[in-house]
């Protein structure tokens, strides 16, 4: 989504009238499942080539992910802003008397979007509700190695990685509100768009590739998302008295 798409939105969160919406503010977080299929590769060939025995410690395993957002409520309807962070990670080690190897990779992602929901069912202060979301994936990708031999560093080397893509979330959603509180759970699955693979931050005309067969290595975030979230719905605005 370009700038002026998220200005425009924005004004219109603003400037539309309060009569019968709210505005409505909070912050979700939650448990991310990542595919990453890629980077899992990208490990299994350094453990098959590393010429000594190496443990792999993590593998990318699902992490936390937080998403603040701000929305208009029409009715049954919502609509607005979110800006999603996620990360996860892998360590390869080895380890003995004579010294240790480490590659550690970090890959998180910032991901503005724009949310929708449609209550489907509500009772009392219950609502169970549709949710999507859409937006942009600016990913990260960190990635040291370094080995030690009696007690001198052999390898010290970092190199860092970026990518673009787009994504796709939808799931289910209940909600329960007290007063001008909303508290949520959410369970969606979200799908990755795009072919962007990781470029070298200091040259992007240099592609991370898999050496075995010269594919270009690329984020893969598709996977279950489940979460809790708390908002606050902003009181209507009532009617200024008229002058008699």
């Amino acid at each position: 989504m370009t700038k002026v798409s998220y200005i425009t939105l924005l004004f219109l969160l603003v400037t539309i009238p309060c009569k019968s919406q709210q505005i409505e503010t909070g912050v979700q977080g939650g448990l991310g499942n990542y595919s990453m299929t890629d980077l899992k590769e990208l490990n299994e060939i350094v453990v098959r080539l590393t010429p000594f025995d190496t443990k792999m410690v993590h593998d990318f395993p699902a992490y936390f992910y937080y998403r603040p957002f701000i929305l208009l409520k029409l009715k049954k309807i919502s609509f607005g802003l979110v800006y999603t962070f996620q990360s996860t990670g892998s360590r390869i080690s080895a380890r003995d008397y004579s010294g240790e190897y480490l590659l550690d990779m970090v890959v998180n992602s910032s991901g503005p979007g724009i949310y929708d929901e449609i209550v489907l069912y509500g009772h009392n202060n219950i609502h169970y509700s549709f949710y999507s979301t859409f937006g942009a994936l600016f990913s990260n990708l960190k990635m040291k190695e370094s080995l030690v031999v009696n007690d001198e560093s052999q390898t010290d080397e970092k190199f860092k990685f970026k990518s673009f893509n787009y994504y796709l979330e939808a799931g289910l959603k209940i909600s329960y509100s007290y007063q001008f509180l909303d508290f949520g759970f959410n369970a969606g699955f979200q799908i990755q768009a795009g072919d962007g693979s990781f470029r070298y931050s200091e040259n992007e005309d240099v592609k991370l590739i898999n050496t075995e067969n010269n594919n270009p290595v690329r984020p893969e975030w598709n996977g279950f998302r489940a979460g809790l979230s708390i908002s606050y719905r902003f009181p209507q605005s009532s009617k200024m008295p008229l002058n008699p």
